[in-house]
């Protein structure tokens, strides 16, 4: 019995390039969301080893974090355009309508979260 799991690491590109966005994944799909001065969003299939473009967040937000629940991904908190500010707002992706919209806001600020 072997212990070791390989990986193919021959990925295509993602359509933007991002610096600390917010991912989370729901079935054998990986959605990427945010990232640096970025509000766009795509998800890689697993099954057609292709990224696919989803429309954008209404807010720009690095440092956010990400959670998938049913069939919805919420994208919560980040940094919007400051370097220091954080943000608690959040919104959600309807995988089935394809769109995103409000979610209830955090109590409090937060970037660099997890979830």
């Amino acid at each position: 019995m072997s212990s070791t799991v390989t990986f193919d690491a021959n990925l295509p590109s993602m359509h933007h390039g991002r610096y600390q966005p917010a991912a989370a994944a729901l079935g054998r799909k990986i959605f990427v969301a945010g990232g640096w001065l970025e509000s766009t969003a795509e998800y890689y299939d697993v099954d057609t080893k292709q990224w696919n473009e989803i429309n954008s967040m209404s807010t720009i937000r690095h440092g956010a974090a990400a959670v998938s629940l049913g069939n919805t991904i919420i994208v919560m908190g980040g940094r919007d355009t400051g370097i220091y500010s954080s943000i608690s707002s959040a919104e959600q992706y309807d995988t089935t309508s394809g769109q995103w919209s409000a979610f209830p806001s955090m109590n409090e600020a937060r970037r660099g979260c997890a979830a």
